[in-house]
């Protein structure tokens, strides 16, 4: 099934408001700035409106999400684990396309950007001065 037959079906019909909710795009955006699966903010909800998915509609749930993001000016980075009871068990963790720092740019450029990314995390694990002194290690040892 293509995703947009999935849209028009019955459950694809009942999950777009909760795609097309600014509520709801707000905490799958906050997902993806904490750095977590951006269907970890809608599984729970689509589990109990929508009831079960098979594999393929929750693969179609994630282009979904996808094409959503991304026309927000998200870009997919990597998968992750999804914390259990989210009705998913993957998902695709993104970034802000303004937080990805070209491979040439400079030190002080990454750095300041590495302070954007964590001062926009709602929890962030470690302070930028953290981040950079671990960093910088890092780089004397080689790595």
């Amino acid at each position: 099934m293509s995703l947009e037959a999935f849209k028009h079906s019955r459950k694809g019909e009942r999950i777009a408001p909760i795609l097309a909710s600014e509520a709801e795009l707000a905490k799958i955006e906050a997902k993806a700035r904490a750095g977590r699966p951006a269907v970890e903010a809608i599984g729970a909800r689509i589990a109990s409106e929508v009831g079960s998915l098979s594999d393929q509609e929750k693969k179609l749930v994630g282009r979904w999400v996808k094409e959503v993001l991304v026309g927000r000016g998200w870009k997919p980075i990597k998968k992750g684990r999804v914390v259990a009871g989210n009705l998913f068990s993957r998902g695709t963790i993104y970034r802000k396309q303004a937080d990805v720092v070209p491979s040439r740019a400079s030190a002080a450029e990454r750095v300041a950007a590495a302070r954007a990314i964590l001062a926009q995390s709602p929890h962030p694990i470690m302070s930028s001065e953290e981040l950079i002194a671990e960093r910088h290690q890092a780089f004397e040892r080689g790595e």
